[in-house]
């Protein structure tokens, strides 16, 4: 195959339950200009055994699998990322499956508008039900705006709803967390991308019944996990901060982080002392996630 217009990366780490049905639904897409590239983060079920079967059904699909010691979801992106060779990026999680025609659609749409970031619909899958999630239109000339959107949960953050340059990546600051990674590279994403296209159409089917996703873990975790990688980018960005992609949501990101460093985690403050000092200065934002009464009683805390 010469070089394919689509590089389709999959992590896998624990999903042996769920790895079957996502292969399967990547392996009958129709078009032969993408390519498949599995990341096995250092799994211990029978995930990549499971992995194999379905992939001897389908002989002829350009697959690569990599392998590498558990080192998260973030770094399993990434490592993915490295070795595509298409020209666009299609992330999609392993206990996840696309629609059919998905990659279809895609290629098309990529082939038209030659835009940067091609962001599309998708299908929430509970045990029992099935739910349709549309995200806004949102145009070059609205970028602060969506970005900011995904510090407020005003829009979605998730990287397998966005289809990107390669191009978009590169020296793109990978977070080290699982929680909220998909947020830290959607700022960057959406802040370098120059045309953009929202695909109104259900691409994916997006598991909300896993029992083992990272979902489940502890809150006071989940929300560290999250405020560490967004000050985590903030520090990356720190000494050329004007022109980056934090500077449009450095009061959201310092919001969230503060507030659960008063609300769940005060190491954080310990960790990272000068977000005392930039929570102080932050302006009350109405309609956000933290809502105003939390903001008023984080300021009131950090004037003790």
């Amino acid at each position: 195959m010469e070089k394919p217009l689509i590089s389709v990366v999959v992590p896998i780490y624990g999903v042996e339950a769920y790895i079957g049905d996502c292969a399967r639904s990547l392996m009958s897409q129709r078009p032969d200009d993408v390519e498949f590239i599995f990341v096995n983060d250092g799994t211990r079920d029978r995930s990549m055994d499971v992995l194999s079967q379905v992939l001897d059904a389908f002989p002829g699909r350009s697959v690569k699998i990599i392998n590498q010691a558990n080192a998260g979801l973030p770094q399993a992106r990434m490592a993915g990322i490295h070795a595509a060779e298409g020209e666009y990026i299609v992330h999609l999680d392993a206990d996840d499956w696309l629609e059919t025609g998905a990659l279809e659609r895609l290629c098309t749409e990529a082939r038209t508008s030659g835009a940067d970031l091609i962001y599309y619909d998708f299908w929430k899958e509970y045990a029992t039900r099935s739910k349709l999630d549309r995200e806004r239109d949102f145009t070059p000339a609205d970028k602060t705006g969506w970005m900011r959107r995904l510090y407020r949960d005003g829009a979605y953050g998730y990287v397998w709803c966005k289809m990107a340059r390669k191009s978009l990546y590169e020296g793109i600051f990978a977070p080290r967390y699982t929680m909220h990674e998909d947020v830290v590279f959607s700022t960057q994403l959406i802040f370098r991308a120059d045309r953009i296209v929202h695909l109104r159409q259900p691409l994916v089917h997006y598991r909300r019944n896993n029992p083992s996703a990272s979902t489940r873990s502890a809150k006071r975790v989940r929300r560290g996990q999250m405020a560490r990688n967004y000050l985590d980018m903030y520090e990356h960005y720190r000494e050329s901060l004007t022109g980056s992609p934090v500077e449009p949501v450095l009061d959201d990101l310092v919001l969230r982080a503060a507030y659960v460093g008063f609300s769940l985690d005060r190491d954080l403050f310990r960790e990272r002392p000068y977000l005392k000092e930039m929570a102080r200065h932050l302006p009350l934002m109405p309609f956000h996630r933290v809502l105003l009464v939390e903001q008023l009683a984080l300021k009131l805390w950090l004037l003790w």
